[in-house]
């Protein structure tokens, strides 16, 4: 496809061609759905129709402070039935990749509750990183002979906390100055998406110290990176890129993700990336200064207006 081709306005006939020649739909959540806890107009309708004409819905999203039960609740309540497993957090995919590689050590995890009951749910074992870990307020150095250090820590995780102080980034720095530690990330977000002016750092913030302090690069598995694919891939080995449409509000993470995986992307106007920005992203695209992969094939307002059209197609048949 041409970049010409690319960032396309949905219009009735696009969404008619989503609809018929897709079985799959990737929703993100935060600035796609919802700005929690506002939820946009058409947003859970858009679900139900789609449920309704038999497609298979999953719900992407790089936030690993909630689990699969927590997400499946949060839908629940405003109205759309989900179910556990169609929830692809973070958390979850940690876990699931230990899994899948057959992980039998025990984690440091720099997070939240979530993380930890993620993981533990697969039988994965912790040895601190969850919850406050601070400095006395009136430490002026680090007694680092006070500190304890498990000698059988074999992976780091680094997510989004809350809690993230000096000592958790020195102990996670630490257990990765043993080389055979593994180095895993929940994703890189710079940040956190925002209603305000508030800057919210996100997991890439805390993950760029850990990163920095210990000379290491991690793996990474939430969007943009394969390891979220592939997780859905495992679960359910018929889901075809080729008839999956990624509906996302950030480029650099969602789109990206979507076209690297090789399915139709559809960018909604209604959170991070807006339509000024997608236009500068193609002038870049048109000068070889960024990828194309981070240009959608589709674009449109909100998930509402999506949800019009495909409302309009169906009045519109015989």
């Amino acid at each position: 496809m041409s970049i010409e081709e690319l960032c396309t306005h949905l219009t009735e006939l696009h969404s008619k061609s989503l609809l018929s020649d897709n079985d799959t739909f990737l929703f993100d959540c935060d600035g796609v759905l919802w700005n929690f806890p506002q939820i946009f107009t058409g947003a859970i309708e858009l679900l139900n129709y789609l449920t309704a004409e038999g497609k298979r819905l999953f719900f992407v999203t790089n936030n690993s402070t909630k689990t699969q039960d927590d997400y499946a609740k949060r839908f629940n309540d405003i109205g759309y039935n989900a179910k556990p497993e169609q929830i692809i957090c973070t958390a979850w995919l940690t876990a699931q990749y230990l899994k899948s590689i057959k992980f039998a050590g025990k984690c440091y995890v720099v997070g939240m509750q979530s993380m930890k009951h993620e993981l533990e749910r697969e039988g994965i074992t912790i040895c601190g990183g969850i919850g406050a870990d601070p400095l006395p307020p009136d430490a002026n150095a680090v007694n680092t002979n006070k500190l304890e250090f498990d000698k059988d820590v074999d992976c780091v995780i680094s997510a989004l906390d809350l809690h993230i102080s000096y000592i958790k980034i020195l102990k996670a720095a630490t257990y990765l100055n043993r080389p055979n530690v593994l180095f895993l990330a929940t994703n890189d977000d710079a940040s956190l998406p925002q209603s305000d002016e508030t800057v919210m750092p996100g997991a890439g913030s805390i993950l760029s110290s850990i990163a920095t302090a210990s000379c290491r690069s991690p793996t990474i598995l939430g969007k943009p990176h394969a390891p979220m694919f592939d997780a859905i891939r495992l679960a359910y080995p018929d889901v075809d890129p080729k008839r999956t449409v990624m509906i996302g509000d950030r480029v650099e993470t969602d789109i990206a993700f979507g076209n690297r995986q090789g399915a139709t992307t559809l960018l909604v106007f209604s959170g991070a990336t807006s339509e000024k920005d997608l236009d500068t992203l193609k002038q870049q695209v048109e000068k070889h200064a960024i990828e194309r992969d981070l240009l959608p094939n589709f674009c449109v307002k909100d998930v509402g207006q999506f949800l019009r059209f495909l409302e309009s197609t169906r009045k519109s048949l015989p």
